[in-house]
């Protein structure tokens, strides 16, 4: 960890806030980057957990460009209001929500099995705040929402660069591309994962990283590094993808899918010899 990275907390005066009585507020500063931290007085453990975690997510998600500007960083006290903030509903394995400059929490006091380990919450954090940089380094605060990058690259760079273990690999989304029908409400879980979003998101997210891990280890990091600053610069992802990997985004899906099916015909042929 950079000598620079160095956790400053300071509890904020709260009079100039309008919050609840219970509400504690924060500055954790990272390096450069800052965070608004937010909480109830139930969840000063948790608040305590995620300072810690920012130590370690901060300096991963920094791998994609640097992070500028506050960021606020909002743990609630139940699912209802995360899924409230996010203007989400019904779905039971959301965590957290991130925006250009703000990320929601559910306190792991109100998860199921009401805990997260440290390990845990920094894989978590590394997961939202490569979000943050993916969103600043593409847009600007007032066209970050218009920016459309697919989810598979979107969650893919965030579940990679967590180092998370998806519990859905090659394997199952292989069986997924067999036995696929035609049906456009089927859905896929790389070019059209919105039908499977809420229902199979294990799928989704497994395909996501799988694919941003064959783009990754094909194309290198160098060339991923190029493709947001230029969306920043005005291009939209497909033309900013086509000039940083000099193929298009549907070109390389096929890829992906090739991949996937032509690494379970090898296995079998393995097996066999």
């Amino acid at each position: 960890m950079r000598s620079s990275s160095l956790l400053l907390i300071a509890v904020v005066a709260c009079a100039h806030v309008q919050a609840e009585p219970s509400a504690r507020i924060e500055s954790v500063r990272i390096g450069e980057a800052v965070f608004e931290l937010r909480y109830e007085a139930e969840d000063a453990q948790a608040a305590k957990q995620v300072r810690e975690a920012l130590r370690r997510a901060v300096p991963a998600a920094e791998r994609w460009g640097r992070l500028s500007g506050p960021i606020v960083v909002t743990i609630h006290p139940t699912h209802g209001s995360l899924e409230n903030t996010a203007h989400r509903s019904g779905y039971a394995w959301l965590r957290a929500w991130t925006r250009y400059g703000s990320i929601d929490l559910q306190s792991p006091r109100t998860w199921s099995r009401g805990m997260a380990t440290d390990g845990e919450m920094a894989e978590l954090l590394s997961h939202e705040i490569t979000h943050c940089v993916m969103y600043r380094s593409a847009a600007s605060e007032s066209t970050w929402q218009h920016v459309r990058i697919p989810l598979w690259f979107r969650e893919g760079m965030a579940t990679v660069t967590a180092g998370e273990r998806k519990r859905v690999g090659p394997p199952e989304i292989r069986r997924f591309y067999q036995e696929a029908t035609t049906s456009p409400a089927a859905g896929d879980p790389l070019s059209r994962p919105e039908p499977l979003y809420k229902s199979n998101s294990e799928l989704v997210y497994g395909t996501a990283h799988s694919a941003f891990q064959f783009l990754l280890d094909r194309y290198g990091e160098d060339r991923i590094r190029r493709l947001l600053p230029g969306m920043a610069e005005g291009s939209d992802f497909s033309a900013a993808f086509q000039l940083s990997m000099g193929i298009s985004v549907e070109e390389f899906e096929r890829e992906f899918r090739h991949y996937v099916l032509w690494q379970g015909g090898l296995a079998l042929h393995v097996r066999g010899t």
